[in-house]
This record gives C-alpha cells, structure tokens and sequence, in this order.
C-alpha cells in the first residue's frame, strides 16, 4: 500500500492526465476508479478524483460504449501496454472531444490510462483537407481556363498567320522589300506568341495525374542522348553522364527535366566554344538524390540567379538565344512536384552547375 500511495503521488505532480481503473469482475468488464491525478481537469474539464471508489459504467456509460473499456480488460490479461487509439468521446460528466489514450498494466487487477486531447490537432487537420481539396479544386480550374484560353488565342493567331500565307502567295510580286519585311514580323511573332501559348498550357499541366513509377535514369537520359544524336554532333558537345539511380516519378516529366537542363547547357555557350555538359548525382544521405548538371557556358550573374526560374524571364535576346523563357520555370515546377528543390550555382563566364533534389 505505501508503495502505491508513494507512487500516485509522484503522479500527482504531472502534467499528463492520468487515472487508475480497478476491475471488479473481469467477465462484464466492470471497474472501480482508484486514481485520478489533477491534470484530468484541464483535459477532460472534470475533477475524477470526485470519483474515486465508484463504479465506472455507472457514471461513465461512454467508455463502454466507444469500446475503450475492452481495451482496458485488454492490457491487464495480456500484461502490455496497449495503444487504445483515437476516439471521440464525452458524456454527461466529460466534454465531448478527440481523445488518443494508452493502457498501461500495474498488476493483475488494475490498470493505469494515460491519455490527451488532440481535439485542436484533429480540428487543424480538417482545416488542412478542406484547403488542400479548395487547391485541388483551383488548380483542376487554372488548368481548364489555361485550356480554354490558349485554345481561344490561338484560333485568331492562326487566322493571321492564314492571312499572312495568303498575302504572301498572291500580292508577292507587287509588294515591295519593306513590305515583306513587315509581313515576316507579323509571321514571326505570332509564331512566338503561339509557342508561349503551347507553353502556358504545358506548364498547367505539370504536376497533375501523373503516374509515377520507377524510372531508371541511365536509360532516360541515353534516349535523350540519342533524340539530341545531331544536335550533340553538330556543336561537337562532350556529354558526360555518370551512373545514375532508380528514381521514382513521372517518367515523361523527368524526362522533360532532364532534356531541358542539357539543352540550356548547350544552347548557353560562347559562339566558338565547345560545349562540355557533365550530368552526376550524390548521395544526400538524407533521403534525397542530389542530382547535378555542370556546363563551361556563359554562366549567370548573382542578382539573375533566382531570377531565371521565373516564368517567360529571359536574361538574352531572341537574336542571340532563341527561346520562350519557360524551360526552367518548368524544371522547377517539375522538382517541386516530385518534393524536391532546384538551385544553380554560377559565374558569369565560369560556367554553370543546375542541381535539384529527389527522393530516394
């Protein structure tokens, strides 16, 4: 008896709710509470101690009903602590709420509950599925006006450049050069204007109703090497690409990465250079492949750095490096759906080293 009484009065002094159920006939499964320490107040907004010496189905018919107190019986025949789970639980006495408890055996007859209320968690968490479904639904909506606005501009996109054509074939031989001139600033700008508009919708679609399944990277990027055969003949580029792992993810997104950071490594280059891109990877060690692609390009100044990942910004003129300005801003895209991150690392004239991260 002392050593009970000094133990309970260690528990008295914390701040975890606590009580002690003593059973009374093991086949009803009744109980009588023997213990109740002051935390409980807080908890479950009622003083137990006002009920010790009493009978628990009697005045707390709830716990039978949720199924707890077969949890209890539970951990006393097995001798184990047991995990009794979540419950919402209240009564006349007990406040309505989210409670996660344990079970755990003091002797062959009683049992010590310790548990906590995660009402605010479970609250936090409903919030948290509620936003997440009004993002799925903003985004399924972004998507369809991306679809539908795209569609839409190009349709008189495509009657200009029509226009164009037909100018073209049958005034050719009265117009003079300022005037074909002008003509092919019409033609070519809107076949810039509808390339950035292919390239919104793309870029909507990133992320969403992928299948993800285990891609094997070497194998990608020897296709990407072979679908870049001229082009890496033509400039006369040294691509070097160490072994590389088993990633899970979107195989024609990570494919688009892939091609996107090779190709900018050998598009961004001094005219009389020869490019040399070099792709690895390293080992985290904290759950992430480190993966890396290194050109001798132009590089980037600091202040552009961040800059570059941004959606139709382009640091050169059209002239001098032709694109649309959305190729990393879908790298970046694509790594954040994949729950990774992408940097740079770079020095105007130096080169460039793009990383990104994805999970093992």
């Amino acid at each position: 008896m002392y050593d009970a009484l000094d133990t309970y009065s260690l528990l008295d002094k914390l701040d975890t709710p606590i009580f002690v159920l003593k059973v009374t006939d093991f086949e009803k499964q009744n109980f009588d509470l023997v213990y109740a320490n002051d935390a409980n107040i807080k908890a479950c907004g009622v003083d137990l101690k006002k009920f010790i010496g009493m009978d628990l189905r009697t005045h707390f018919p709830g716990i039978y009903e949720v199924g707890l107190a077969e949890k209890y019986l539970e951990s006393i025949e097995s001798q184990k602590v047991l995990e009794v789970g979540e419950v919402i639980y209240g009564d006349e006495n007990v406040n309505k709420n989210a409670y996660v408890g344990k079970a755990t055996p003091l002797s062959e007859d009683t049992v010590m509950i310790t548990y906590k209320d995660i009402s605010a968690l479970k609250e936090a968490e409903q919030k948290l599925l509620h936003q997440n479904r009004v993002l799925k639904e903003k985004n399924k909506s972004l998507e369809e006006f991306a679809y539908i606005t795209s569609h839409d501009l190009q349709e008189p996109l495509n009657t200009i450049s029509s226009f164009v054509e037909i100018l073209f074939i049958t005034y050719d031989e009265r117009m003079d050069d300022n005037c074909r001139q002008i003509l092919k600033y019409i033609s070519t700008s809107t076949a810039r204007l509808r390339n950035m508009i292919k390239s919104v919708l793309e870029y909507s679609r990133l992320g969403t109703k992928k299948e993800k399944k285990d891609i094997d990277c070497n194998r990608l990027i020897q296709e990407i090497r072979d679908d870049f055969k001229k082009l890496l003949e033509t400039k006369e580029v040294n691509l070097q690409i160490n072994h590389l792992p088993m990633i899970n993810g979107s195989e024609s997104e990570m494919r688009m990465l892939f091609q996107n950071l090779i190709s900018n490594a050998i598009k961004y280059q001094k005219a009389d250079s020869i490019p040399e891109v070099t792709v690895n990877v390293k080992d985290s060690h904290d759950g992430f492949w480190v993966f890396s692609v290194k050109d001798n390009g132009i590089g980037i100044a600091e202040g552009n750095r961040n800059k570059i990942f941004r959606m139709f910004h382009r640091l050169h003129l059209q002239d001098e490096y032709q694109g649309v300005g959305i190729g990393l801003a879908n790298c970046q895209k694509i790594v954040q759906s994949h729950k990774g991150k992408i940097w740079v690392e770079s020095e105007e004239n130096q080169g460039s080293t793009f990383y990104f991260t994805i999970p093992y």
